[in-house]
């Protein structure tokens, strides 16, 4: 038998199985959740040099992220993830992904750069990394007196930032975690800013993440960060400036995320601080995202503008509702997915545009919906016509999170108006505990259905005549086979139900439907321990070699 060279190539669909099965066939699987061993590693160690596939499916499986510390105290750089496949050579060249803790003191008085001119670091350390991440710490405990010349501190960072693009050249995206707190004589604000802003400057992504213990004032070089094509901001203040960025780079922008607990004027994303209208030509994906937002209906109305013509996702997940239609306008034909948290105005709002009728919105195919506080707006006055308003928007929509159901209710009616939208794939309905049996008529409904999402659920009223123990065997000659592309119950069961039950609904449903793979459950690994338990009960013992499947599940 001949060996494979460097140049043959195998198909890309035979190194998934490979790879699939050296995963299942180890002993390193547990509860169905893939460890990262040394035994793991050295199964697939041999396939790295098979062919370019192979090498393309196992690289990123263990050099996906390298971890710097660069810190204040340290004598070099703490190199977290060397050799991970025992190759006998650092392997920090292959990573992905850079996660750099640095303090900022180390960075102004330039430890961080003296590290970095270290070997291996002084040259295109990490060729392939595409995103890096910076976890800003700053040091409460440390004086400000050895800051010297700010004038030199500014040279610094300049200098620590031109090291990081040549160690990682083909870098498009960088993140920024600050944490602490910046006091004026120690950490001046400009100073945060400038280092925040140069690292913007390199890539065509940022993404700065603030926690709400930080209190690191940031004011952004706004003119200089421009061409950006992915912004993701979640900061507790100075969100303007975010505005700003947005509207400056508003001609390359593809997409932008807005996370935020305070209030929010989101309408200055439409207009400039002149009052003149802005468009976003690329824009494909905008999230709103827990927003403390009121807009007011005459900032929102912009006659004839169509602000985000290309638009595929949109996530309006505003605290307050919206008196307008400016989002929607102009992305009938393009939008992919919506998810929208609703009010008595926006709804309003969409009878009065005539925002959603039939055949407006051709590829709609994910939707998502729901209420401002988690109550139905009162123009809603029944769930009949909450359901119905909600199956209105996408009518084709294979992906659906429909918000109107309550904690528990007779599911009959709604199944029934599930007759024209037989098309659904995956199904959420997140505040519903249902039955069994609800779910069972719910999956006969549905014959796409692959995935349902739900809270605790219990199994109900026993069919006359049938006792508890009988259930496995009565499900089977009365179901079996149904939902043949079932495969999947998500289930919310945080403080909710007990987990026996669960686990009988679960393991009840998988007796009758053959392709059903797993329940992904919140509490995955004390769900799973009481699955294997409920499986070697006397109720599901016979059944016990069809149903161990279930115990390799890996969370999807």
């Amino acid at each position: 038998m001949h060996s494979l060279s460097p140049l043959q190539i195998v198909p890309l669909h035979i190194v998934q199985i490979i790879v699939n099965y050296v995963a299942e066939s180890s002993s390193v699987v547990s509860s169905g959740v893939l460890v990262n061993s040394k035994e793991y590693r050295g199964l697939l160690k041999p396939l790295l040099w098979v062919c370019s596939n192979f090498r393309a499916i196992t690289y990123p499986l263990y050099f996906r992220q390298a971890k710097l510390e660069l810190s204040s105290t340290s004598n070099d750089v703490k190199y977290l993830q060397v050799d991970s496949l025992g190759l006998g050579y650092p392997s920090h060249h292959l990573a992905r992904e850079i996660a750099i803790e640095v303090s900022d003191r180390a960075v102004y008085l330039g430890e961080a750069l003296k590290l970095l001119s270290q070997e291996p670091y002084d040259g295109c350390a990490f060729p392939l990394a595409r995103t890096l991440t910076f976890a800003i710490v700053t040091d409460e405990d440390e004086g400000g007196d050895d800051m010297g010349s700010l004038a030199i501190a500014a040279a610094t960072i300049s200098a620590f930032v031109q090291r990081v693009k040549r160690m990682a050249s083909v870098a498009t995206k960088i993140g920024v975690q600050p944490s602490g707190f910046a006091r004026p004589h120690y950490v001046p604000g400009h100073l945060f800013s400038i280092l925040v802003s140069q690292l913007f400057q390199l890539v065509s992504s940022v993404e700065y993440v603030s926690y709400f213990d930080s209190h690191i004032p940031v004011v952004l070089q706004l003119d200089s960060i421009r061409n950006l094509s992915h912004i993701r901001y979640a900061f507790e203040s100075s969100v303007y400036q975010l505005i700003q960025l947005a509207r400056l780079n508003a001609p390359t922008l593809q997409s932008l995320t807005i996370e935020s607990e305070i209030d929010i004027d989101v309408s200055g994303l439409l207009r400039d601080d002149y009052g003149n209208y802005v468009t976003y030509p690329r824009l494909l994906s905008l999230k709103l995202w827990d927003l403390g937002t009121h807009v007011a209906p005459q900032r929102l109305t912009f006659k004839g503008a169509v602000p985000f013509p290309s638009l595929r996702v949109l996530r309006l997940w505003l605290s307050h509702s919206l008196e307008d239609d400016t989002f929607f306008r102009g992305n009938a034909l393009t939008l992919e997915s919506l998810e929208i948290r609703l009010g008595d105005s926006i709804i309003q709002a969409i009878h009065r545009h005539n925002v959603f009728t039939p055949g407006s919105h051709p590829k709609l195919q994910h939707v998502g919906v729901e209420y401002l506080d988690g109550i139905r707006p009162d123009c809603l006055t029944t769930i009949a016509e909450a359901i119905e308003f909600e199956l209105s928007i996408g009518p084709k929509a294979t992906v659906r999170d429909i918000g109107c159901l309550p904690s528990s209710m007779v599911m009959a009616p709604f199944i029934s108006s599930l007759g024209n939208h037989t098309c659904i794939q995956v199904l959420t309905l997140p505040h519903l505990s249902p039955v069994l049996w609800d779910v069972i008529t719910l999956i006969k409904a549905l014959p796409l259905l692959s995935d349902l999402r739900t809270m605790s659920p219990g199994i109900g009223s026993m069919p006359a005549g049938i006792t508890h123990d009988d259930l496995p065997s009565f499900m089977i000659s009365t179901f079996a086979p149904m939902g043949e592309r079932f495969r999947c119950w998500h289930l919310n069961i945080y403080n909710r139900g007990s987990l026996a039950v669960e686990a009988q609904c679960v393991l009840l449903l998988a007796l009758v439907c053959p392709n059903y793979a797993a329940a992904a459950p919140s509490a995955h690994s004390a769900f799973m321990d009481k699955m294997e338990e409920t499986i070697a009960s006397a109720m599901f013992k016979q059944y016990a070699p069809r149903l161990r499947r279930l115990l390799s599940y890996k969370l999807c």
